[in-house]
């Protein structure tokens, strides 16, 4: 009777310890690239309005700047504070955050890698777009744009954010893989570091030199397309002088994006999710906490349990239907 009143008792323990940790106050940090880079908006949108649906703290903690160094620090301060109960980090660059990630782990502190992943950290999750499949996917429209064209050859100049980010790295690998074999290589490639500014001087500097030497873009992210089409007047000339110069691009901007369809400079616009992307962060995060299951799948390529945020894919045919007006 005895042994039967002890395990009766430490259930009840444990039942209470488990209402106590649900209805406990908890504390997510997400963290993006850049302070005001307009890719990670809609991210700090999710991550509030999760925070507003599941009751939790959440806190945008982003640095002025892209620099891993910057987001180090923002993650050894989280820790140190000890009332961070989750974060969910975009790596600038994801061996350079490896080792805070993995002391935040260490600390007790629930941690998972949205939208730049740090796949040689201790990390379980990552939650955001298949970046080696979506750059397979944009080589595979630069093959079907060029079909038809008569060309012997399709030269093809690549923008790049961050040298050695995980997620451009791997579009770019993805569409060089898809391209293999055929009539189309790359004969430039031009980092931006992922700033605005950089990305529009870079490419109207190429597209201007370069008129007669290549004959399309693809570029890794989406940067030159976050401002007015009038911005790019370089880069507009040179594609409305052939109709075999072609543009895509990674990444899809509501506000700025569809002008670009209607002046004829973009051809195919592979959008991510980055709403779902902050949103799904939270919700994960609080799912870990509690102790409670996660629906996901461990992707071999990404080496992670994997959460698909989704993509759009926006064409000059049917843009307006994809992104509105």
């Amino acid at each position: 009777m005895k042994k039967l009143l002890s395990i009766l008792l430490a259930a009840l323990l444990a039942l209470s310890l488990g209402a106590a940790m649900a209805e406990e106050d908890i504390t997510i940090a997400v963290i993006g690239q850049q302070l005001g880079n307009v890719v990670f908006l809609p991210a700090e949108e999710g991550m509030n309005q999760a925070g507003a649906d599941l009751g939790v703290n959440v806190e945008w903690q982003t640095p002025l700047r892209a620099e891993a160094e910057l987001q180090n620090e923002i993650m050894l301060n989280l820790i140190s504070r000890g009332d961070v109960d989750g974060i969910a980090i975009s790596c600038t660059t994801g061996d350079a955050l490896m080792a805070s990630i993995n002391a935040a782990l260490d600390a007790g502190i629930q941690v998972v890698c949205y939208d730049v992943d740090s796949p040689n950290s201790n990390r379980e999750y990552y939650i955001g777009t298949e970046n080696y499949k979506a750059g397979y996917t944009c080589g595979e429209y630069m093959i079907d744009l060029y079909a038809d064209s008569g060309l012997e050859e399709v030269r093809v100049a690549i923008l790049a954010g961050i040298p050695g980010a995980d997620d451009i790295e791997a579009r770019i690998r993805g569409f060089e893989d898809a391209i293999a074999g055929t009539n189309i290589r790359t004969v430039y490639t031009f980092a931006c570091n992922d700033n605005v500014d950089e990305a529009i001087e870079g490419v109207e500097a190429y597209s201007r030199a370069n008129a007669d030497e290549f004959d399309a873009w693809f570029m890794a992210g989406g940067w030159p397309f976050t401002v007015d089409v009038t911005a790019m007047p370089n880069t507009t000339e040179w594609k409305l002088a052939d109709e075999n110069h072609k543009i895509i691009t990674i990444d899809i901007f509501p506000d700025t994006t569809p002008a670009f369809f209607e002046e004829g400079v973009l051809d195919i616009a592979v959008g991510q999710n980055f709403y779902n992307m902050g949103y799904q962060s939270v919700e994960t995060l609080v799912k870990l906490i509690k102790g409670e299951e996660v629906e996901a799948e461990y992707d071999e390529g990404i080496g992670a349990l994997f959460i698909n945020t989704g993509v759009q894919i926006a064409t000059a045919e049917n843009y307006k239907e994809v992104i509105g007006e």
